[in-house]
């Protein structure tokens, strides 16, 4: 009994210490935002004394820059989620419930997208999209970004709906019901929370995408949150309050949108792991 107690003391230590250590960066950024100039020179790493709110209202009234990034942060990454959403459910669906010939090669197909990375394609991407007419457009980024997570939301999804009972389309099927009858009244209401994981998959990929952005991206005003960040650090090099301010409210959302949906995590991971 003592010996399962200092295990369970240890563990706690153990977890809370790899905790501090991963917040402490995300921790040093947020007290930053709320110091003085001269405060985050002479003691970078001390608790705000007395702490401000003066960047961040200077940051979100100044001249609009902030909400600008954010509108087209918005813009690309609702879009991306909507399509992956709606072609990955369509394609998890046919690969799941149709029963074809080539049906493994085709998923297998799917995921080897999960082996190419985006630095991989990067020269052959910038080629494609400029024959496209989508180099400097917000849409070069958003199919190019929906392409690169359709493999993972398909696999999630797949293995999901390969757990629905076969049973429960046959007995649609001998009420009179279509395979797009059994999609749309059993499927899609059942998927509701790995629909849930795979939105904060892409949620996190698409806003947190710098690479892309940099690379189709031309005119300011269609710029992302991250390449906000950059550009803003290039403004204010010496104004280290400022720039970690301004890095607080880029990850603002992301953290909102996370916590929103996070009771859908696990249970979406682990309802598209079981079966791939």
């Amino acid at each position: 009994m003592v010996t399962k107690k200092r295990y369970e003391v240890i563990r706690f230590v153990f977890s809370a210490i790899i905790a501090f250590l991963m917040f402490y960066p995300i921790l040093t950024v947020l007290m930053g935002g709320f110091k003085e100039k001269g405060q985050i020179f002479s003691d970078p790493f001390g608790i705000p004394n007395p702490p401000t709110l003066q960047t961040f209202a200077e940051i979100l009234g100044a001249t609009g820059t902030y909400w600008t990034l954010i509108f087209n942060s918005v813009y690309i990454t609702g879009a991306t989620i909507a399509i992956v959403i709606v072609f990955a459910m369509l394609a998890s669906a046919a690969l799941s419930r149709i029963r074809i010939k080539g049906q493994k090669a085709i998923f297998n197909f799917f995921i080897m997208g999960l082996l190419f990375p985006l630095t991989v394609a990067i020269l052959p991407l910038f080629l494609q999209l400029r024959s496209f007419g989508l180099i400097g457009s917000r849409w070069g980024v958003i199919l190019t970004q929906a392409a690169f997570n359709l493999p993972i939301s398909i696999f999630i999804l797949t293995g999901f709906f390969r757990q629905i009972p076969f049973e429960l389309q046959d007995a649609c099927s001998i009420d009179g019901g279509t395979i797009l009858t059994f999609f749309r009244k059993i499927m899609v209401p059942l998927s509701t929370p790995v629909l849930a994981t795979v939105t904060i998959i892409v949620f996190v990929a698409s806003w947190n995408q710098f690479m892309l952005p940099l690379l189709v991206l031309s005119d300011t005003s269609h710029f992302t949150i991250p390449l906000g960040v950059m550009q803003y650090q290039g403004q204010y090099a010496s104004g280290w309050n400022q720039i970690m301010a301004f890095i607080t409210l880029s990850i603002l959302p992301v953290i909102i949108f996370y916590f929103a949906l996070q009771r859908y995590v696990i249970d979406g991971l682990t309802a598209g792991a079981v079966k791939g």
